[in-house]
């Protein structure tokens, strides 16, 4: 078995690569590309991201789940063989339904939205093949060829769209990038899994497999929705002269406070097989896991929260200025948001993916009620209070659920704790002078510093955290780990004395 604490750090810098590629995508088409057309290229991207869950949210995770817990090689032949059929005809039937929706009219696009259509189309296709290949590899903790895939799925992608767009193409070119690494990851996940030979297995797979992804995929549907339900509510419930305009500075600010989301999300993405392979015996892989979201991966929420003008100004050109009320307000659903996403990738793996499926569809219907009422009347202030106000009714039914199991015990301590930390964390970030780029990044190193020592004293962060963590270096002196976890035991006893 392999290091979960290795595994972990090794999808985190995944993570780094991926999240500088991508973010230098979105910043890079945000500055050549004007406000409307970046907006144009944001609904396609949600789009897509919506119609994406019917392939992904369901198939790719099963693979994952059953490839990381059975033993026998015929089964895991078998469901990976049904689950590439399963996605490939779920993304045939769905690109026909949106064409249809499309050509008749029912979704109200302009004439430029046209070559988006059939590009969301044939990415949807390419990605349900791709999407199962590479959760085969998450499965078999093949930790190092997924993250190879994903890096080189966002560099395509990134090139791509920066020539494209460099040689006049606009957001056609932007949106093209997507599809170019879509089939990039394509191909090299499936170089990467020829060893795996399930074509020689005959058979499929039993019910089970579908009676399974059918709660995994409304559980990841819903999540999604949150995410992508504002910035399509912005285009479709706001006047269609700055409808476009509008979506763009939205998606700036969706941009920054989706950050904690995808360091969240390269956290799941290591540590689900563990939770999966140990849910009948041990809960510690989850607690964990949600600890260290809370702790670690919350407070980028809390920056973007209390500095949002100064984070704006920092990423994006002075036309983008305007998004910064919009963040400041979205960064607090995101950071509830972040919570939500462990939370459910933890259900999924214990085997009870239809709580948060039953959770999140209420947030959502709680979403949709509150855009139609506020987009219309605040904008994109409206749009994010709609998502803030969903994401926290979703969060505070999966907490209680999580409880109610006795996963984890109520500490109110330990919260007390927590909370203090994010409150010092806020106020030094805020009382800090952001005048220039350079003085908002001296400020958050500075704030996360003190931040981290907080946690060490508080006995948030203990000397068992630091040994489970550093485990997964290979460090060649293992005196190293007992030195600097002794260290962390004594800053532990400060508070206590």
């Amino acid at each position: 078995m392999t290091n979960p604490s290795r595994d972990t750090l090794l999808m985190l810098l995944v993570f780094v690569i991926g999240a500088v590629l991508n973010y230098a995508y979105n910043i890079a088409m945000g500055w050549m590309l004007s406000p409307a057309q970046y907006g144009i290229l944001g609904v396609a991207i949600s789009f897509l991201t919506i119609l994406s869950l019917f392939v992904n949210a369901a198939f790719p995770l099963t693979v994952a789940k059953f490839l990381s817990e059975e033993k026998d090689d015929s089964i895991k032949h078998r469901v990976f063989k049904s689950s590439l059929v399963g996605s490939l005809c779920i993304a045939l039937i769905i690109s026909l339904l949106f064409y249809a929706v499309y050509a008749s009219g029912i979704i109200r696009l302009d004439s430029i939205y046209r070559p988006f259509v059939l590009f969301i189309i044939l990415t949807l296709i390419l990605s349900s093949i791709g999407g199962i290949y590479a959760s085969a590899l998450q499965g078999k903790f093949r930790f190092k060829r997924y993250g190879l895939v994903s890096i080189i799925t966002t560099s395509t992608k990134l090139i791509s769209a920066v020539l494209l767009v460099s040689f006049g193409f606009g957001a056609v070119g932007a949106f093209f990038g997507l599809i170019a690494g879509t089939i990039a990851g394509l191909l090299l996940a499936v170089a990467l899994t020829l060893d795996f030979k399930y074509w020689k297995t005959g058979g499929w797979v039993n019910k089970k497999i579908f009676s399974f992804a059918l709660p995994m995929f409304f559980g990841t549907f819903f999540m999604t929705l949150l995410m992508n339900l504002d910035i399509l509510g912005v285009k479709f419930l706001s006047q269609n002269v700055l409808s476009d305009t509008l979506t763009g500075y939205y998606r700036s600010a969706l941009i920054l406070a989706e950050l904690p989301v995808f360091i969240v999300g390269a956290l799941m993405g290591a540590m689900f097989p563990y939770i999966s392979k140990y849910s009948s015996t041990n809960n510690n892989y989850s607690n964990k896991t949600l600890k260290y979201t809370i702790l670690m991966v919350c407070p980028v929420s809390i920056a973007l929260l209390v500095i949002p003008s100064s984070m704006i100004a920092l990423v994006f050109p002075p036309s983008y200025a305007a998004a910064s009320g919009a963040l400041g307000v979205l960064a607090l659903g995101m950071g509830f948001f972040v919570i939500i996403t462990a939370l459910v990738g933890i259900f999924q793996a214990l085997r009870l993916p239809g709580i948060p499926a039953i959770i999140l569809m209420f947030a959502i219907v709680i979403d949709v009620i509150a855009l139609i009422f506020l987009v219309p009347r605040y904008g994109i202030l409206g749009a994010a209070a709609s998502t803030t106000i969903a994401c926290t009714a979703g969060l505070i039914g999966l907490v209680v659920e999580y409880l109610k199991h006795g996963f984890l015990k109520s500490d109110y301590i330990k919260a007390l704790k927590i909370l203090m930390s994010f409150i010092l964390f806020g106020f030094i970030i805020f009382m800090f002078p952001h005048e220039t780029k350079l003085l908002t990044l001296f400020d958050l190193v500075f704030s996360s510093v003190l931040y981290m020592v907080f946690l060490f004293v508080s006995g948030l962060i203990t000397d068992e955290d630091i040994k489970m963590i550093l485990s997964g270096f290979n460090f060649e002196d293992k005196e190293i780990i007992e030195e600097i976890s002794t260290y962390v035991k004594n800053l532990n006893l400060l508070f206590r004395s």
